[in-house]
């Protein structure tokens, strides 16, 4: 063979292997076609040299024809030459170190982690290792949803809990890819079998799928036990995403409990510090899972963060999974609307119809139909009409409204004076007031020197006429043309013209003087011609807002304008622009801070968005604003940032830990401090932690069907038993073809013979 592999021009050295291949896909028919013409064929051609006397001749030219025959067949089989290079390969052997979460759980009675105990089995078993070398490769990885190469140099180094989940299915699936060219003879998995995405019983069918693909024992070493195992957890918290503010919340949480004997433990729930509610569950010892349904109400708008709690006692395995913190965005339901009516009127009821029909609107209306002076000749009890439950409205329920509205509304008779303090502290912390004009508001509702005139816009001046029952068209403000209530349109010009459109009003409230600081969005002009009287003004006092419409014909805009053959859209705009204003809807404010989510992954970069406004809401450029970050653990952080042309601003910010962070943002103008917050929740996979117990029935499973054994690590264990086979492996490296039919000396010597053949026919006197 070393001259054939020489002659066709490769050394020897170069190959250690040939084989003969058969190239025709239909073999086997043309070797049948063979072996029935070729004996026929010969046959005849022994027949026709009868007529040669000499039995030599005879017997050369009947072999000249086989060679002729054995030429054409072999043409027909087109063989060829394979030669090959292979060398042996080494078997491997993978060690698979799970490092998800769950292997920092402690293990009993020694309290060492369960990845301590794989950590020392490992380093005490180098020498096993090493030794299995001389005859493996031995592969090392840290596995939790994937696989991850580790240098051997020295295998537990940097080996921590880190990644938040175990998937063995995606472990071996990667396994078997690893070692696709390469022959897998065994698997070490030292893990805890926290696999939460098989049962607790039973593994699943695509992981036996992939387990009967791997060529070798897995051998599984469980790290810990679940005997004596104890822990109190909060094992599932299901709560919604947003909730209404002044409605309930329903919460429903799984407590696990292991070896924590009989007692009774609360589970609170917290805002901040503030202990939202609080309940006892009774822990027995027999039981593992309870389940506790909770109910809160939010009394403040945004995204809150709340915190859920159980006690930590001492010889728990896990702490971190006592407490969960979640958030929940608190938004209106509808904007609940207190609206009280002095008296019928066409103003009353078309702003009433506006508030009706809103669907963003909860309207509780009354109107006074009479007064404890009205003669109706009838007794109060023989009357329909029920006393007005001014307690009730102003000490239990006031908070439960976002907006109150006096409107031509006298409270004398109806209203003790000092509930008018609640309504004060009502607006201070928070809530909207809007008093409306007419005869009995204002100084005829003899609110001068009262709480309510405390906290609006305007002080009232008693001397003089207190009521101007004239026409008159609102003039309105031009450096506020773009506040949120007048705008209605979007474009400034159009806006202008649109009230310059509407009819004029008639009726106006005297003697009101806007306070400092306070906007006068429109005014009434006095006979001089160069001063208003202010008709609309609006200002923020406390945490709240309030303002008046010193007139009780606004509903001109809407009844004149559509008997003038417009629609009252621009009426109903107003009003609609009015209550998102007071209430203080998030588009309504000067400074707004967002991010551009309310949840992120642990890594995962926030972008914190701000936009700053003047007083007269256009976009303020190159204003700087002071940004906040404060962290779950409470450290802060300040940026400053300036705002471009359109008074926008914004950073990137990367958390360093999970958990909850808020951010506030605050511009100190002269007149007053503007500020707006908003939270973010940054969040790891705890998921483990929340199931933390060893699957041992799983490592069982992994180890029957690969034909490996389980083996219980709760000490360190000698590895020196374990065997595996180690047939050798050859692997073709190299390899070339050479044809052994369509070459000039195959093509030669067939034409050869047949020339012989003729030749030798002729001079024996064969034709």
């Amino acid at each position: 063979m070393n001259f054939l592999i020489e002659l066709l021009g490769s050394g020897p050295s170069e190959y250690n292997e040939w084989d003969i291949q058969w190239a025709p896909e239909n073999i086997e028919l043309i070797l049948a076609l063979l072996c029935v013409a070729v004996p026929l064929a010969l046959w005849f051609f022994w027949t026709s040299l009868s007529r040669v006397p000499s039995r030599l001749k005879k017997v050369f030219l009947f072999s000249l024809r086989m060679f002729v025959f054995v030429l054409l067949g072999l043409l027909l089989l087109k063989p060829q030459l394979e030669l090959k290079k292979s060398h042996s390969l080494k078997n491997s052997i993978a060690v698979l170190l799970d490092d998800s979460k769950s292997m920092a759980i402690k293990t009993f009675p020694t309290e060492e982690t369960r990845i301590d105990l794989v950590r020392k089995t490992v380093e005490a078993n180098q020498g096993y290792f090493d030794a299995l070398k001389n005859d493996f490769n031995v592969d090392l990885f840290f596995v939790s949803d994937h696989i991850k190469s580790v240098s051997d140099a020295n295998p537990t180094t940097g080996y921590e809990p880190r990644t938040p989940n175990t998937d063995f299915d995606r472990v071996f699936t990667q396994l078997k890819k690893q070692y696709e060219k390469k022959p897998l003879k065994g698997v070490f998995l030292f893990t805890d079998g926290a696999d939460l995405t098989e049962g607790t019983g039973e593994a699943s069918s695509d992981l036996m799928e992939r387990l009967a693909g791997i060529d070798g024992p897995v051998h599984t070493f469980q790290a810990g036990t679940n005997e004596s195992f104890k822990d109190l957890s909060i094992q599932n918290l299901d709560a919604p995403d947003f909730g209404f503010v002044h409605q309930p919340i329903d919460l429903s949480v799984s407590l696990y409990a292991s070896s924590m004997g009989n007692r009774n433990i609360p589970l609170v729930l917290k805002e901040g510090k503030n202990i939202l509610i609080s309940k006892i569950v009774e822990i027995r010892e027999d039981q593992v899972s309870y389940d506790v349904d909770l109910e809160f109400t939010p009394k403040d708008l945004g995204n809150r963060i709340y915190s859920l709690s159980v006690p930590l006692f001492a010889g728990e395995s896990i702490g971190s999974n006592n407490t969960r913190d979640f958030q929940v965005k608190v938004i209106r339901d509808r904007t609940r609307v207190l609206h009280l009516n002095g008296r019928p009127s066409w103003d009353s009821r078309f702003l009433r119809e506006v508030l009706v029909n809103n669907p963003k609107v909860d309207l509780l209306s009354f109107f006074i139909l009479r007064t404890l002076g009205d003669d109706v000749a009838a007794p109060t009890s023989e009357l329909s009409l029920i006393p007005f439950p001014s307690n009730l409205l102003f000490s239990d329920y006031l908070n439960s409204f976002d907006l109150v509205i006096f409107q031509n509304f006298r409270f004398e008779s109806f209203i003790d004076k000092n509930l008018l303090n609640n309504i004060k502290n009502y607006v201070m912390q928070g809530g909207a007031f809007l008093m409306i004009g007419g005869e009995l508001s204002f100084q005829g509702g003899g609110y001068e020197r009262t709480p309510i005139e405390d906290i609006l816009p305007v002080n009232m001046q008693r001397s003089g006429k207190q009521y101007l029952n004239e026409e008159f068209r609102p003039v309105l403000e031009r450096n506020l043309l773009q506040h949120p209530i007048l705008r209605l349109e979007r474009k400034a010009e159009f806006n202008e013209k649109t009230w310059q459109s509407l009819p004029p009003l008639n009726g106006l409230n005297l003697g009101l003087v806007p306070k400092p600081g306070a906007y006068v969005l429109a005014g009434a002009e006095k006979a001089d011609g160069k001063t208003l009287r202010p008709v609309l003004v609006a200002t923020q006092i406390g945490k709240g807002r309030t303002a008046v419409l010193a007139t009780d014909s606004s509903w001109n805009w809407d009844f004149r304008r559509v008997g003038e053959g417009g629609s009252g859209r621009y009426y109903q705009r107003f009003w609609n622009n009015m209550i998102a204003w007071i209430t203080d809807a998030p588009e309504t404010r000067l400074l707004k801070l967002e991010t551009d989510k309310e949840r992120y992954q642990e890594g995962e970069e926030v972008l914190i968005k701000f936009n700053i406004l003047k007083e007269d809401y256009t976009p303020s450029a190159g204003e700087k604003v002071k940004l906040t970050i404060v962290k779950g653990t409470g450290e802060r952080e300040n940026q400053t940032l300036e705002s471009d042309q359109n008074g926008d601003g914004g950073f990137q910010f990367l958390p360093e830990l999970e958990g909850f962070y808020s951010v506030e943002a605050e511009v100190d103008r002269k007149k007053k401090k503007i500020s707006d917050a908003v939270s973010f929740g940054v969040f790891g996979e705890s998921a483990e932690f929340d199931k933390p117990l060893v699957n041992d029935a799983l490592l069982k499973k992994i180890a029957a069907v690969t034909g490996g054994q389980y083996v219980v690590l709760n000490e360190t264990r000698d590895l020196k038993d374990f065997k595996f086979e180690n047939p050798e492996v050859l692997v073709q490296t190299k390899r070339k073809t050479y044809s052994l039919w369509d070459n000039w000396w195959s093509y030669g010597l067939l034409v050869g013979f047949l020339m012989i053949d003729w030749w030798t026919r002729r001079k024996s006197g064969l034709s």
